[in-house]
């Protein structure tokens, strides 16, 4: 195992509540990514190749794929195989099999993909996020009286039980982990309250477990995570101030006078 005593060593401490990026996630990734080996690297692509799969469906990248699909050519070089077959399936529609929203259909290939990496620690990351995702969708779509089945992303253990348990509970309050964090979840009303309180959840999550990694790649690719984070918290604030500004705008429009002589 390579360590990265000078890479760690120089990372700015971070906190969720920061109101300013000390770096942006796609600058750090640039920063970093020379400096680590080869399979290492492949943990940080995990990270961009996440991204990607937010705006998938619908972008450029996915229209050129499916050319390539279209024309029979193999899979190109640097595209996850799970893509093309996922365009394969899109073009023939037959997601329809799997899932009722393709976009879970894609999220079920990318987290086995990123689950079949060798490295104990992201594994355990993306296998967390899968399972925090799926009981949230569950005990949502139970309160709507919804059918979860289809409505789950992957399958393993927690995914089987959403499915046939009929138990208030799954059978998992004593199976997962982090069950009572998940109930404490849902008191959020405010659904922006229970997105940040659901990231402090998965900030949380990193610090326990890569405590014990000292200088290793589980320690940058935490950062890069804990980094995107933050990010994500300052564009949602920068954004709602602009939302309030506008509001106050249009607010004191409302309330100007306009005087007599130009009405």
């Amino acid at each position: 195992m390579r360590n990265y005593y000078y890479l760690v060593a120089g990372l700015q401490d971070l906190q969720i509540e920061d109101s300013k990026v000390p770096v942006a996630v796609a600058q750090f990734r640039d920063e970093v990514y020379e400096s680590l080996a080869g399979a290492d690297r492949k943990l940080i692509d995990l990270l961009v190749l996440e991204n990607s799969c937010r705006n998938f469906i619908g972008s450029e990248r996915m229209q050129e794929l499916t050319a390539v699909v279209k024309a029979q050519e193999p899979c190109p070089d640097g595209v996850p195989q799970f893509m093309y077959d996922f365009v394969q399936e899109y073009l023939d529609e037959s997601w329809h099999d799997y899932a009722d929203f393709a976009d879970d259909r894609l999220w079920s290939l990318f987290y086995q993909y990123a689950m079949g990496c060798g490295n104990r620690f992201v594994r355990d990351w993306y296998r967390f996020n899968l399972d925090l995702n799926n009981i949230q969708t569950a005990i949502t779509a139970r309160k709507y009286d919804l059918d979860v089945r289809r409505l789950l992303v992957g399958d393993n253990e927690v995914v089987q039980a959403l499915r046939t348990s009929g138990a208030r509970d799954w059978g998992l309050s004593q199976e997962v982990p982090f069950w009572d964090d998940i109930m404490r979840l849902q008191e959020a009303a405010d659904l922006n309250d229970r997105e940040r309180k659901t990231d402090m959840l998965r900030w949380q999550w990193l610090e326990d477990n890569s405590f014990f990694c000292f200088f290793t790649i589980e320690q940058l690719f935490a950062y890069m995570v804990r980094l995107g984070i933050v990010e994500h918290w300052c564009d949602m604030d920068a954004q709602k101030g602009q939302q309030l500004l506008r509001q106050l705008i249009g607010t004191l429009k409302d309330q100007t006078e306009v005087p007599a002589e130009f009405k």
